[in-house]
């Protein structure tokens, strides 16, 4: 799967096992790794970008899924399950399309299909 730059989604019993093996995987194929814990009060902010005021000054500060796309991390997410209705056509887009509408105007889009753009 990850030669062929597939998604894998592991199922299993509740309990850090699948975290375990994936973090074990990426250690031995020394990637990076960006975790997104998702639960019920996960907002769209905590998946793709928060907007903080810092010195009088805002700013947007990457979530773990941008950080994972701007640096060529692989991004563990866990408790899918849990996930609010609102979020999974963002999830949805990020893992199908490789796409990704951010708050501060930048669009993610994978490098395959920037190039033919």
């Amino acid at each position: 799967k990850d030669i062929a730059r597939q998604d894998v989604f592991l199922v299993g019993r509740p309990g850090p096992t699948r975290r375990r093996l994936a973090s074990l995987y990426c250690e031995l194929a020394n990637r990076e790794v960006e975790y997104l814990v998702l639960s019920r009060d996960t907002t769209e902010g905590d998946i793709k970008q928060r907007r903080e005021i810092s010195a009088g000054s805002s700013q947007y500060l990457p979530g773990p899924a941008v950080r994972a796309a701007c640096e060529g991390r692989a991004l563990i997410v866990e408790g899918i399950e849990r996930a609010e209705q609102n979020l999974l056509p963002i999830l949805n887009n990020l893992l199908d399309n490789r796409e990704m509408h951010l708050e501060d105007g930048r669009f993610l889009v994978a490098h395959q299909r920037y190039d033919t753009l």
